[in-house]
Protein backbone atom coordinates (compact mmCIF):
# COMPACT_ATOMS: atom_id res chain seq x y z
CA UNK A 1 0.00 0.00 0.00
CA UNK A 2 2.86 2.37 0.77
CA UNK A 3 4.23 1.93 -2.78
CA UNK A 4 0.81 2.72 -4.26
CA UNK A 5 0.50 5.85 -2.09
CA UNK A 6 3.95 6.94 -3.24
CA UNK A 7 2.99 6.33 -6.85
CA UNK A 8 -0.23 8.32 -6.52
CA UNK A 9 1.55 11.18 -4.77
CA UNK A 10 4.27 11.22 -7.39
CA UNK A 11 1.72 11.10 -10.18
CA UNK A 12 -0.19 14.02 -8.69
CA UNK A 13 3.08 15.88 -8.17
CA UNK A 14 4.10 15.35 -11.77
CA UNK A 15 0.67 16.11 -13.18
CA UNK A 16 0.27 19.33 -11.21
CA UNK A 17 3.87 20.45 -10.81
CA UNK A 18 5.27 20.01 -14.27
CA UNK A 19 2.95 21.33 -16.94
CA UNK A 20 3.77 22.45 -20.43
CA UNK A 21 4.31 26.11 -21.10
CA UNK A 22 1.24 27.60 -22.73
CA UNK A 23 -2.05 25.79 -23.06
CA UNK A 24 -2.26 22.30 -21.56
CA UNK A 25 -3.61 20.93 -24.81
CA UNK A 26 -3.44 22.17 -28.35
CA UNK A 27 -5.32 20.07 -30.84
CA UNK A 28 -6.80 20.12 -34.27
CA UNK A 29 -9.88 17.91 -34.47
CA UNK A 30 -9.07 16.71 -37.99
CA UNK A 31 -8.28 13.20 -39.17
CA UNK A 32 -5.08 11.40 -38.24
CA UNK A 33 -2.09 12.65 -40.18
CA UNK A 34 0.91 11.02 -41.78
CA UNK A 35 3.90 11.14 -39.44
CA UNK A 36 7.32 9.54 -39.22
CA UNK A 37 9.74 8.92 -36.36
CA UNK A 38 12.76 11.10 -35.88
CA UNK A 39 16.03 9.17 -36.02
CA UNK A 40 17.57 7.36 -33.10
CA UNK A 41 20.46 9.78 -33.46
CA UNK A 42 18.09 12.70 -32.87
CA UNK A 43 16.60 11.08 -29.77
CA UNK A 44 20.08 10.22 -28.49
CA UNK A 45 21.19 13.82 -29.03
CA UNK A 46 18.22 15.10 -27.00
CA UNK A 47 19.20 12.78 -24.16
CA UNK A 48 22.86 13.84 -24.40
CA UNK A 49 21.87 17.53 -24.25
CA UNK A 50 19.76 16.77 -21.15
CA UNK A 51 22.72 14.90 -19.63
CA UNK A 52 24.99 17.92 -20.18
CA UNK A 53 22.50 20.17 -18.39
CA UNK A 54 22.21 17.70 -15.51
CA UNK A 55 25.97 17.28 -15.15
CA UNK A 56 26.42 21.06 -14.86
CA UNK A 57 24.27 20.81 -11.73
CA UNK A 58 26.09 17.75 -10.36
CA UNK A 59 23.19 15.40 -11.11
CA UNK A 60 23.74 11.72 -11.78
CA UNK A 61 23.60 10.36 -15.29
CA UNK A 62 20.48 8.87 -16.82
CA UNK A 63 20.19 5.35 -18.18
CA UNK A 64 17.96 4.56 -21.12
CA UNK A 65 15.01 2.36 -20.21
CA UNK A 66 13.28 0.08 -22.70
CA UNK A 67 10.15 0.07 -20.53
CA UNK A 68 9.97 3.85 -20.26
CA UNK A 69 10.91 4.25 -23.94
CA UNK A 70 7.65 2.68 -25.07
CA UNK A 71 5.70 5.36 -23.24
CA UNK A 72 7.82 8.22 -24.64
CA UNK A 73 7.47 6.88 -28.19
CA UNK A 74 3.72 6.33 -27.87
CA UNK A 75 3.14 9.83 -26.46
CA UNK A 76 5.17 11.67 -29.10
CA UNK A 77 3.66 9.65 -31.94
CA UNK A 78 0.13 10.25 -30.69
CA UNK A 79 0.77 13.98 -30.40
CA UNK A 80 2.13 14.05 -33.96
CA UNK A 81 -0.73 12.00 -35.44
CA UNK A 82 -3.33 14.15 -33.71
CA UNK A 83 -1.45 17.46 -34.03
CA UNK A 84 -1.82 18.04 -30.32
CA UNK A 85 0.35 18.88 -27.38
CA UNK A 86 -0.87 17.27 -24.20
CA UNK A 87 0.90 15.53 -21.33
CA UNK A 88 0.67 11.77 -21.03
CA UNK A 89 -2.63 11.07 -19.25
CA UNK A 90 -1.59 7.60 -18.13
CA UNK A 91 1.63 8.07 -16.18
CA UNK A 92 0.18 5.62 -13.65
CA UNK A 93 0.74 2.95 -16.32
CA UNK A 94 4.47 3.69 -16.17
CA UNK A 95 4.41 2.86 -12.44
CA UNK A 96 2.39 -0.30 -13.07
CA UNK A 97 4.67 -1.60 -15.83
CA UNK A 98 8.07 -0.15 -14.98
CA UNK A 99 7.91 0.38 -11.20
CA UNK A 100 9.76 3.13 -9.41
CA UNK A 101 9.15 5.98 -7.00
CA UNK A 102 8.64 8.94 -9.32
CA UNK A 103 7.80 9.53 -12.96
CA UNK A 104 7.85 12.77 -14.92
CA UNK A 105 7.38 13.90 -18.48
CA UNK A 106 8.33 16.90 -20.55
CA UNK A 107 6.96 17.52 -24.03
CA UNK A 108 7.62 19.87 -26.90
CA UNK A 109 6.06 20.73 -30.24
CA UNK A 110 7.53 23.03 -32.85
CA UNK A 111 9.16 23.48 -36.23
CA UNK A 112 12.29 24.94 -34.66
CA UNK A 113 12.95 21.73 -32.75
CA UNK A 114 14.70 19.85 -35.54
CA UNK A 115 17.89 20.68 -33.62
CA UNK A 116 17.96 18.70 -30.33
CA UNK A 117 19.95 21.42 -28.56
CA UNK A 118 17.24 23.98 -29.35
CA UNK A 119 14.46 21.90 -27.78
CA UNK A 120 16.50 21.28 -24.60
CA UNK A 121 17.41 24.98 -24.43
CA UNK A 122 13.69 25.84 -24.60
CA UNK A 123 12.90 23.41 -21.77
CA UNK A 124 15.70 24.82 -19.63
CA UNK A 125 14.26 28.33 -20.08
CA UNK A 126 10.99 27.17 -18.51
CA UNK A 127 11.16 26.81 -14.71
CA UNK A 128 8.80 23.83 -14.55
CA UNK A 129 10.59 21.94 -17.35
CA UNK A 130 13.99 22.85 -15.90
CA UNK A 131 12.92 21.35 -12.57
CA UNK A 132 12.01 18.06 -14.23
CA UNK A 133 15.30 17.86 -16.13
CA UNK A 134 17.47 18.50 -13.06
CA UNK A 135 15.38 16.43 -10.61
CA UNK A 136 18.09 14.56 -8.68
CA UNK A 137 16.06 11.40 -8.09
CA UNK A 138 15.61 10.59 -11.77
CA UNK A 139 17.94 7.81 -12.93
CA UNK A 140 16.30 6.76 -16.18
CA UNK A 141 14.91 8.64 -19.15
CA UNK A 142 13.83 7.89 -22.67
CA UNK A 143 13.02 10.11 -25.61
CA UNK A 144 10.32 9.69 -28.22
CA UNK A 145 10.30 12.05 -31.20
CA UNK A 146 8.12 12.14 -34.31
CA UNK A 147 7.50 14.71 -37.02
CA UNK A 148 4.70 15.50 -39.39
CA UNK A 149 4.94 16.26 -43.11
CA UNK A 150 5.01 20.01 -42.41
CA UNK A 151 8.21 19.59 -40.38
CA UNK A 152 6.71 20.06 -36.91
CA UNK A 153 8.59 17.96 -34.37
CA UNK A 154 6.83 16.40 -31.37
CA UNK A 155 9.05 15.29 -28.49
CA UNK A 156 8.29 13.47 -25.23
CA UNK A 157 10.86 12.62 -22.57
CA UNK A 158 9.71 10.31 -19.79
CA UNK A 159 11.84 10.22 -16.63
CA UNK A 160 11.76 7.58 -13.88
CA UNK A 161 13.25 7.07 -10.45
CA UNK A 162 13.76 3.35 -9.91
Amino acid sequence: MEGLARAVLALVFVATGFVATGPAAVSSAGPERSVRPMSGEYEGAVLKAIERRRSRRDRSGLRASACVDGFAEARSRRMAVRDEMVHYPGLGKVFARCGGDRVGEIIARGRGFRDPVVVVRAWMASPSHHDVIVQPSYREASVGAWRDDAGTVFVSVVFRSP
